[in-house]
C-alpha cells in the first residue's frame, strides 16, 4: 500500500507501537514532517541526507559526564559509583532505587525508532539528484550509506543487549498509516547472537565501507570495517561473560510463555569465539595504522604524562571510532562542572569517589593493597603536579596521593593540588575542598566527595577573558587500549598460560608509565602469571584505571557479576573525604578532612545486573518477558 503523508500521527516500530507524532519519530526538519510524503523524502538528496544523518543519534557518547546527561550520554559513571555529582539527576537513582515502572535512562524505545529508520532507509534509499544539483547522492555513496544503516541496526541491537540482554528482533517495517498491534517475543541469547553476528559478518565481509578513516577527519564519525569489527569484538565479549553465559542463575531459569529459556547454560567455547574476534580486530586495525597513542620526547622515550593527556585532546591513531561531539564547555556539561567554583564562575560538582581513587595503582605498578607498595595514609608530603604548566611542587599534600601512577594524576583533582593554569592574580592557587576552602561544602557547587574529575579536561581553558574558552576534542567511542584489555581477558578465560595475556596487559601498562607484570615478576615484587584468578582480577583493575569514566565500568562490573555487597565492585555504598573537616587536624580523626567518610548508602539488588524493560512495554506486549527480579 502506498505510504500516506508523513504529517499525521504515526506509530513507531518499537515494542509498544504507541502513537507519537511523526516529528518525534523522525526527528528531522519540520519541512519534512509537515509537508512531504515518504516518496518525496527519498526523491530529494537533502531530505534523504537528513533522514540518514538522524541515524547517528543512536550513538551513545560515553565521554560526556556532566551534570545533565541522558541515557545516550554517560549517567552510567555516576550510577556505578565511579564519580559522584552533587546536582546531577542521576545522583539519587541508586540511593532511592527504582522499579520497572519508574526506571530512568531507558534506551529501548529510542533504539527501536532508530532501527526502523535505518530499515526504511535501506528499503527506500536510492541514488538521487544530478550533477547539476547542489546536492547529489551517487550509486556508490548510496551503497555506502545503506551499509552504514546496516551497521547502525547492529549497533542498536548491541546497545540494547548490554543494557537489557536479548531484545526482540524486528525484521519488517510497518506502514504507519495502518498500525497493527505487535507482540514480539524475546529471542534467546543464542538466537539474538546469531542474528546480530550474521549482520555484522555481512557488513565486515561484503559491504562497501572503507577499511578505516585514516587521516580523513571529515569522516571520523562514519562507520568503517574497523568500527564494525570493533563492535563485533565488544559484542562477543559480552556474550561470553558470566552475566550472559550461564552464571546468572535467575536468568538461566527464565522462560517465555511457551517455555523457551531466554538465557543459556554456561558455554566456555564462547570465550574462544570472543578471543578470535578481538584478535581479528586488533590485527586488522594495526594493519591500517592504528596503535596505542604515544607522545615521544626528544630522546625517543615515551612522555607518559603528555600521552595520557593528549590522547583525549586530538584525533589520533588509537581512536577506532569517535564522534564530533564538542559539548565540553557548556556550563551544564564537562568543563565548568569539573572546575572549582572559585575559578572564574565555574560550577565544579563532578568528582571521583574514594573507591575510584583507591583503584588506581601506585607508580611502582602495585595496588594500594599489595605488600611492599610504599602506600600509606599517615602524613602530609610534597607532591609534584605533573599536570601543572610549570610542574609545580605542591606542599602539604596527603600522602594517599603521593607516588601514584600517571593515570591517577591525569584523572583526579585532590585536596591541595595546584590548578594546571595558575589564575591571574593568584599564582599560588590550590584546590581546597575543606570546610573553609574555596570549594568547600558551603555551596551546592561543590563535589561532595572532595575530588574533581581531571580526565578529558583541556589544560588551556579558563572561563575568563584572555584564555582559551573552548577546544575541539573528539568524543572517543572505541579505542585500541580497550580491545587490548578485552583480548587479555578473553585469552585468560580460554587458557591462563597464554603469553598474550601479559603481552597485551603490559602494553597498556607501559603506555601508562608503570611496570608490567613481567617486570614485577622478574623483580620479585609480584607474580600473577599463569594464575587465572589473579590475572582476571588484574585485568579488571586495569580496565578501571585505563578506561576510568569512559562509560565502560557500569557495564563491565555487571557482565562480570561483581557488584554484590562484599565483592570487588560493591555497589552498596560510596565514600569520599570529610569535606566538613579541617585539613590541619590529626589525620583520621573525626575533625580531620583526611578521613574516609561514607557519603551514600545505595540500594543494590541482584536484579540490577540487567536493566528492567519498561513496564509500559511489558503491559502492551503480553509475550514480552521481563528480566528476572523485576
Amino acid at each position: 500500500m502506498k505510504m500516506k503523508k508523513l504529517i499525521y500521527s504515526a506509530f513507531i516500530a518499537g515494542m509498544s507501537f504507541t502513537a507519537v507524532s511523526c516529528s518525534d519519530y523522525l526527528d528531522v526538519s519540520n519541512e519534512i514532517t509537515k509537508n512531504l510524503s515518504i516518496e518525496e523524502v527519498f526523491n530529494s538528496p537533502s531530505y534523504t541526507k537528513s533522514w540518514y544523518i538522524n541515524m547517528y543519534k543512536s550513538i551513545s557518547e560515553y565521554s560526556e559526564t556532566g551534570s545533565d546527561v541522558n541515557a545516550f550520554k554517560n549517567p552510567w559513571s555516576n550510577l556505578c559509583g565511579e564519580i559522584a555529582s552533587q546536582i546531577a539527576p542521576s545522583k539519587d537513582v541508586m540511593t532511592s532505587g527504582f522499579t520497572a515502572g519508574d526506571a530512568p535512562y531507558h534506551r529501548w524505545k529510542d533504539l527501536y525508532q532508530y532501527i526502523r529508520q535505518a530499515m526504511i532507509f535501506i528499503e527506500r534509499g536510492k541514488p538521487v539528484g544530478s550533477t547539476a544539483d547542489q546536492q547529489v547522492i551517487t550509486l556508490d555513496e548510496m551503497n555506502r550509506m545503506k551499509d552504514e544503516a546496516k551497521f547502525f541496526i547492529a549497533y542498536c541491537y548491541v546497545t540494547l543487549f548490554e543494557q537489557y540482554g536479548p531484545a526482540p528482533i524486528v525484521t519488517e517495517t510497518e506502514d504507519p498509516a495502518e498500525p497493527k498491534k505487535h507482540d514480539y517475543e524475546r529471542p534467546s541469547v543464542d538466537e539474538f547472537v546469531t542474528y546480530v553476528d550474521d549482520l555484522l559478518k555481512e557488513i565486515i565481509e561484503g559491504s562497501s565501507l572503507p577499511d578505516a578513516v585514516g587521516t580523513n577527519l571529515n569522516e571520523m564519525m562514519r562507520p568503517t570495517k574497523v568500527t564494525a569489527m570493533a563492535l563485533r569484538a565488544k559484542f562477543w565479549m559480552f556474550v561470553a561473560s558470566p552475566l550472559f553465559n550461564g552464571e546468572y542463575e535467575e536468568a538461566v531459569k527464565l522462560t517465555d510463555k511457551a517455555g523457551k529459556h531466554i538465557f543459556p547454560e554456561k558455554n566456555v567455547e564462547k570465550w574462544k569465539t570472543a578471543r578470535e574476534h578481538v584478535k581479528a580486530l586488533i590485527t586488522f586495525a594495526e594493519s591500517k595504522g592504528h596503535g596505542l597513542y604515544k607522545v615521544k620526547n626528544q630522546g625517543g622515550a615515551i612522555d607518559v604524562n603528555e600521552s595520557l593527556y593528549k590522547l583525549f585532546q586530538c584525533y589520533n591513531e588509537e581512536v577506532l571510532w569517535a564522534s564530533t561531539n564538542n559539548s565540553y564547555s557548556d556550563e551544564w556539561l564537562m568543563e565548568r562542572r569539573t572546575t572549582p567554583r572559585d575559578i572564574y564562575n565555574s560550577y565544579g560538582t563532578v568528582g571521583p569517589t574514594q573507591e575510584s581513587v583507591d583503584q588506581f595503582f601506585m607508580n611502582n605498578g602495585l595496588t594500594i593493597k599489595d605488600n611492599g607498595n610504599g602506600y600509606n595514609e599517615n602524613s602530609l608530603v610534597n607532591v609534584t603536579n605533573v599536570c601543572n604548566e610549570n610542574k609545580r611542587v605542591d606542599a602539604n599534600v596527603f600522602n594517599m596521593y603521593a607516588d601514584r601512577e600517571p593515570r591517577f594524576y591525569a584523572a583526579v583533582i585532590y585536596q591541595g593540588k595546584s590548578w594546571h593554569i595558575q589564575p591571574n592574580g593568584n599564582p599560588d592557587y590550590i584546590v581546597d575542598f575543606s570546610v573553609n576552602g574555596g570549594v568547600g561544602p558551603s555551596s551546592s557547587d561543590t563535589p561532595m566527595v572532595g575530588y574533581l574529575l581531571g580526565k578529558f579536561k583541556n589544560r588551556k581553558i579558563l572561563n575568563t577573558n584572555g584564555y582559551l574558552s573552548s577546544f575541539f576534542r573528539p568524543s572517543i567511542i572505541f579505542r585500541l587500549a580497550d580491545f587490548y584489555l578485552y583480548y587479555a581477558e578473553a585469552c585468560n578465560e580460554v587458557n591462563a598460560n597464554d603469553p598474550d595475556i601479559i603481552t597485551y596487559l603490559d602494553a597498556v601498562r607501559e603506555r601508562a608509565g608503570i611496570p608490567g607484570y613481567q617486570k614485577l615478576k622478574e623483580d620479585g615484587k609480584k607474580d600473577i602469571i599463569g594464575n587465572q584468578v589473579a590475572q582476571r582480577k588484574a585485568i579488571q583493575q586495569e580496565r578501571f584505571a585505563e578506561l576510568f569514566c569512559e562509560g565502560q565500568r557500569y557495564f563491565d562490573i555487571r557482565r562480570w557479576m561483581i557488584c554484590d555487597e562484599g565483592k570487588a565492585a560493591d555497589q552498596t555504598l560510596f565514600s569520599g573525604m570529610n569535606e566538613y573537616g579541617d585539613p590541619t587536624k590529626p589525620i583520621g580523626s573525626n575533625e580531620s578532612y583526611y578521613k574516609r567518610t561514607v557519603l551514600e548508602k545505595r540500594i543494590w539488588r541482584k536484579a540490577m545486573y540487567l536493566y528492567p524493560i519498561a513496564q509500559d512495554e511489558i503491559n502492551q506486549c503480553p509475550k514480552l518477558v521481563q528480566n528476572p527480579g523485576w
